[in-house]
Formats: structure tokens, C-alpha cells, sequence
């Protein structure tokens, strides 16, 4: 195969597309299955002489012209110039190898994205597909065919998400885990809370429920922070669980005043995007009470200087959609003492967050295994997919962890005031003797 013909015109940019010589375009269109082919055509702006090619090569695939990559029957052994077989035929010869749940995710994504049958890219790798166990049932009775279901409208974004976290809910965990995090801060009726990152708002509206604290929440972003209104709304929680986009520019002073009100701040899985954290945590000092409590969950990195950073780790650095600079907790712990926060716990809390990722990513498999769903939506899944997938692999390297921290603002020490008098008769007596020893002097 030359190196014309490995091109993957999916993933060829629009100049790329519109310079490629016609010749190079039919041989990569050889290579291409039906499916990927009209795929590329509904999804591609093409000219008159590509659009010809391309529908000449759905004819010819039609009409069984030409051999249709990851259709049919799988392909006889390949042969290299020596006339041995190729590496990745004589591996599929060998008895194929089971591939776990996640190992089965990334080869349906794969295969996705190539515009190839899974099962038959499953087979030239040598993988077993992994099912799922199923428990024998007796045979239902015969019941009529059901009806064709209708064509299903397009998913948005919240409600995939809510498909893969529950209701309401746009991060791992749900109610449960909610009241975990808030649970440090003893929250009582009548508190003022601030929530950072409040997504769809689940979180927020389960703590007020559970506590009868109010709770504001300031979202980043805008189409959920629309969303979570709309669904603490909906909820007759407007005063208790209000939320609200933040500006363009981000937070500013004004979104934590006044000062001194909030009984707690809470953040789930954000800080390690802000740029200036010193000058968040400065902020949310500000506007704790004294005894208040700040409530992190955050990815942390492990502090050890000479433990190279891991694959699965710059992975997902470039997976997040704003970037990834996470702090160890020796840089949390400097951060917060020069804040004058008195850090009360950093619980790292991995083991108990990855089965809730997995939950999420079984939901995402199912998806996209079962349900029938439209083009459009596609994008959106594999790309939330994609960054969950991330995160899960970089936590399970061990060189990442979730961390749930509390951190106090300190309340001020007051002295009794025969101490306070004490102390100014000192000062006075001290500036008695500067004086006296001045005159001395002239």
C-alpha cells in the first residue's frame, strides 16, 4: 500500500482536502468502507470532480466492484516482500487475546472513528471482544414484532450528560457524593454556601434539601449554568439553589462579597484549571466567616520529584478542554497556610471516585452499543467519552489522585483586656526609655 492510500480522509484538513490530487483522493476513497465513505460525504465539503468520485465509489461498493474494508469476510493473510505473512496477520493467527471492558471501549472507538466493523478490527489485532455476562433466562413466549420506533431527535450536551450521571447532574457521584464533600463543613439551616462549580446544580439543590442551607452557585459554563437555572426552577428551589453564569472575563471581587458571609465555599473538580489560584484562594478567604470552611475536590499530582510523569497523565492534560496544570499537596498545603487557612483534612479519596467514573463510562459503552442515535450526536459523545476515559486512565496510573480538602479560616484570637491594658502600659514605658535615653544623649 502506498502512502497515498493510508491517508484517513476523515482527519485530512479543508486546504489538504481541496489540494489533493484526484488520484490520491480514489485510492484513499479505496480504502474507506460504505458506511465511512457516505459518512465523510454528509460531513465534508467537497468539488464537483470529489463528489463524482465519491458517489462512483458507494456505486462500485454497492454493487460489489470492489472489496469493502471491515465488511464481508475477513481478509486472507497479507504477504510482505519476503513473502512471509504480515506482523499484524501472523498476530491474528495466534489465539486471540481477551480484551477488558475499557480495552473493548477504545476498540469501538477506533473502529468509529476509521469507519470500520469493530469485530472485524477486533480480528486483525488478535482481541477476543468483551461481553458482558449474561444470566440464562427460560424463553418468553412469542409476542408480535414491535413497531419500528421512530427516529430518535438529536441528544444535547446536558442531556447526555444527565444520561451518563444521573439527573440533574453533570459530574460522577450524584446526591450521595454531594453530601460527602459538604459533609466537613456541618452545615446548618439558615447557612450561606457558595458553590464554584456547581454544573447542572444536582449537588447544590441535595445539600439545601438535606441541610436547609442556601446556596448560591456560579457556573463558568454558560450552557450549563442556563440549564441548572432552568432546572432548580423547575424544582421550586430558585431561593435556596439559585445559579447563575458567570461573566465572560470569569470571577471577579464582586462574586464573592460581601465579605465575611458565606459559612462555606465549595469547588468539585475545577481548581486545577484556574490559572490564578493563589489569587482564588485569596478571594474565597475574603468571603468565608471566621471559622468558615473552603471544600476542594481536586485532581492532585504525586509529589515525587523523581517519578517521571506518566503517559496516561499527558494524556489527559491535553484531553481537558482548558487545560491541566494540577499542584501536589505540597504545593496545596504552602498555598493555603499563606492564605492563613487551617487546613483540617486532605483525604485522598481515589478509590472511592473511580468506581463512580466506571459507573459513567459503563453508561457511555451502553450508549453507544444499544442506542440508536443520530449522527449529530455522535461528536458530543465521543468527545465527553473521550475525557472521562482520560481521567480514568490517569487516575488509575497512580500518579494522580482526587483529593477531598477542608480548610478553616482561622478565627482571630482575642485577648482579655487586663491583658490588652498590660500590653500598652509596656509599649508606653518603652517609649518613656527611648526618650529619656535621647536626652541622655544631647
Amino acid at each position: 500500500m502506498s502512502k497515498a492510500t493510508q491517508v484517513n480522509l476523515a482527519t485530512v484538513g479543508s486546504d489538504e482536502l481541496k489540494a489533493m490530487p484526484i488520484a490520491v483522493f480514489n485510492a484513499c476513497l479505496a480504502q474507506m468502507s460504505a458506511e465511512a465513505i457516505a459518512r465523510f460525504k454528509r460531513m465534508r465539503k467537497l468539488s464537483d470532480v470529489q463528489k463524482a468520485a465519491v458517489e462512483r465509489a458507494l456505486t462500485e461498493a454497492a454493487q460489489g466492484k470492489k472489496p469493502v474494508r471491515g465488511e464481508g469476510a475477513a481478509p486472507g493473510p497479507a504477504k510482505s516482500e519476503g513473502g512471509k505473512a504480515a506482523p499484524v496477520e501472523a498476530a491474528a493467527s495466534k489465539q486471540p487475546v481477551q480484551a477488558s471492558f475499557l480495552k473493548d471501549l477504545l476498540l469501538r472507538i477506533a473502529a468509529w472513528w476509521d469507519g470500520v466493523d469493530t469485530d472485524a478490527l477486533a480480528r486483525s489485532r488478535g482481541i477476543k471482544r468483551w461481553k458482558p455476562r449474561t444470566k440464562i433466562k427460560e424463553p418468553a413466549p412469542e409476542a408480535p414484532p414491535p413497531e419500528e420506533p421512530a427516529p430518535s431527535p438529536p441528544l444535547t450536551r446536558v442531556e447526555l450528560l444527565q444520561r451518563l450521571w444521573g439527573e440533574g447532574f453533570s459530574l460522577p457521584g450524584g446526591g450521595d457524593f454531594a453530601l460527602r464533600v459538604a459533609a466537613p463543613a456541618r452545615l446548618a439551616k439558615g447557612d450561606i454556601c457558595l458553590d464554584l462549580a456547581p454544573g447542572l446544580g444536582g449537588g447544590m439543590r441535595t445539600i439545601a434539601q438535606a441541610t436547609g442551607a442556601h446556596l448560591t452557585g456560579i457556573e463558568s459554563d454558560r450552557e450549563l449554568a442556563q440549564a441548572a437555572a432552568a432546572l432548580s426552577e423547575a424544582a421550586g428551589m430558585t431561593e435556596t439553589a439559585s445559579i447563575r453564569p458567570a461573566e465572560f472575563s470569569g470571577l471577579d471581587d464582586g462574586d464573592f462579597g460581601p465579605a465575611g458571609q458565606y459559612s462555606a465555599v465549595m469547588m468539585r473538580e475545577a481548581m486545577f484549571a484556574v490559572d490564578d489560584r493563589e489569587g482564588m484562594l485569596a478571594a474565597i478567604h475574603r468571603s468565608l466567616k471566621d471559622g468558615g470552611s473552603l471544600l476542594l475536590t481536586d485532581f492532585v499530582l504525586d509529589g515525587d520529584p523523581d517519578r517521571p510523569v506518566s503517559q496516561a497523565v499527558a494524556h489527559w492534560r491535553t484531553a481537558e478542554p482548558d487545560g491541566a496544570d494540577p499542584w501536589t499537596e505540597a504545593d496545596y498545603r504552602e498555598a493555603l497556610a499563606a492564605q492563613d487557612y487551617i487546613v483540617e483534612r486532605f483525604d485522598d479519596i481515589t478509590a472511592k471516585y473511580l468506581p463512580l467514573v466506571k459507573e459513567g463510562l459503563r453508561r457511555f459503552h451502553d450508549c453507544l452499543q444499544n442506542a440508536k442515535l443520530p449522527p449529530e450526536t455522535l461528536p458530543i459523545l465521543m468527545r465527553e467519552g473521550n475525557l472521562w476515559l482520560a481521567r480514568n486512565q490517569a487516575l488509575e496510573s497512580g500518579h494522580l489522585s482526587l483529593v477531598l480538602i477542608q480548610a478553616r479560616r482561622a478565627v482571630p484570637q482575642e485577648r482579655p483586656e487586663f491583658e490588652e491594658e498590660e500590653a500598652v502600659s509596656d509599649e508606653a514605658a518603652h517609649i518613656e526609655d527611648d526618650i529619656s535615653l535621647e536626652q541622655g544623649r544631647d
